[in-house]
């Protein structure tokens, strides 16, 4: 499938000619590997995010990472118990600045491991696009690098936000099915750019290398720029969707929920060829939509908890629900800077097994036509909100 100029163009937005100090660029790409020895299939993903990334051109500054702030003579008058001790800050906060480069693995050991960079270090290239910082190659069709964070890094940098490991990776994609819609403001804006994306390649993490197969599984990719993230974060994304009523694969359906964008999610679908879309920049009176992120009670029996992501979405033409369950020994609970700095957060749980199925129904006048339900499997659901840092 040609993917459209529009697309192209706008995968590349803010890496090119963007030169503002403040906002957030981020481009996700997730894919499926095989264990080359155990046969043992996991979920990849595999972030590129320009955080404030002109602020500090010359180098990284990460927000977490401890400044002292006191001198020597400062040090003196707290030992002496002056009362202009009792003013003294111990720690300077500081705006973060920095390109990250973030790869990790979903399931019960799930980890990822992260790199930072200056904007300085970042090369970009045209015709062919290509954005090459440090051994970290990102490419219309290639992705590669590698990244190794020692026990002895991650003992002295925790500001560094991740796990210790090491990953090399090395992938050639190309776009099935995209969408250049999803939600778009003055400031913000996300688009699943790859609904559906051939990846090939491997994944080395840790040690396990693994097989990235187009034939056996597909990947997604979405992009999301702005001034700063919603103060809640919701994602659903799926392209392994198995129809009840026929017991059919359903090779050419796939679909993606983002929000919180004012208050609402968009949503974006293809069912085998047929497009679904609500954008959440559209007309409020076009649909209504309910979604939630809760805990299930615990079963006894299984002695097992779960979290329950689940999305209603209401037109006069479509009634479609989702629910979807990933057990929470196998989500990973990341932190993400946010560009406002004072240490605030974007606290998220990820999850890359998830299971459950889909209804999509028609209106018929008025009755409802059911146009399919469907298993769900391997979707990545995420759920996170705001939350001021520790100062």
């Amino acid at each position: 499938m040609a993917v459209s100029s529009k697309t192209l163009r706008d995968s590349k937005i803010g890496f090119i000619t963007n030169r503002k100090k403040i906002g957030i660029n981020i481009w996700r790409f997730f894919f499926t590997g095989i264990d080359k020895v155990s046969g043992k299939e996991s979920s990849f993903f595999v972030e590129l995010e320009f955080l404030n990334s002109h602020l500090s051109y010359e180098e990284p500054v990460l927000g977490f990472k401890p400044r002292i702030t006191i001198t020597e003579d400062d040090l003196q008058y707290a030992l002496a118990g002056t009362s202009s001790a009792q003013n003294l800050q111990s720690e300077k906060i500081v705006q973060p600045s920095y390109v990250v480069i973030r790869v990790g693995k979903f399931g019960a050991d799930a980890k990822q491991v992260c790199s930072y960079h200056s904007v300085k270090s970042a090369k970009v290239s045209q015709k062919p696009f290509s954005l090459l910082i440090g051994n970290k190659l990102f490419a219309d069709d290639k992705l590669s690098g590698f990244i190794n964070i020692t026990d002895d890094e991650y003992q002295k940098h925790p500001e560094y936000l991740c796990d210790k490991g090491y990953v090399t990776w090395n992938l050639n994609y190309e776009i099935v099915r995209e969408f250049s819609t999803g939600f778009e403001n003055k400031t913000d804006r996300w688009f699943p750019m790859g609904m559906k994306t051939a990846y090939n390649g491997t994944i080395n993490f840790n040690g396990d290398e693994y097989i990235v197969d187009s034939k056996k599984n597909s990947g997604y990719m979405d992009r999301y720029w702005g001034k700063s993230m919603p103060d809640t974060w919701f994602h659903i994304s799926s392209l392994n969707l198995t129809s009840i009523i026929s017991g059919k694969t359903l090779f050419d359906s796939s679909f993606s929920v983002q929000g919180e964008f004012n208050k609402r999610v968009s949503f974006l679908g293809n069912f085998e060829g047929s497009e679904v879309v609500f954008c959440a920049d559209s007309k409020k009176r076009l649909y209504t939509a309910v979604w939630s992120c809760v805990q299930t009670p615990e079963n006894d029996d299984l002695n097992e908890n779960k979290l329950h992501w689940s999305v209603s979405i209401n037109s006069k033409q479509w009634v479609i629900d989702i629910d979807l369950y990933c057990r929470i020994n196998e989500l990973y609970n990341r932190k993400l800077e946010m560009p406002e700095g004072n240490r605030k957060i974007m606290d998220i749980v990820y999850g890359g097994t998830c299971t459950g199925e889909i209804k999509l129904f028609k209106r018929r006048r008025k009755t409802l036509e059911q146009i399919e339900y469907a298993n769900i499997t391997k979707a990545v659901c995420e759920f996170g909100h705001t939350e001021e840092g520790e100062i």
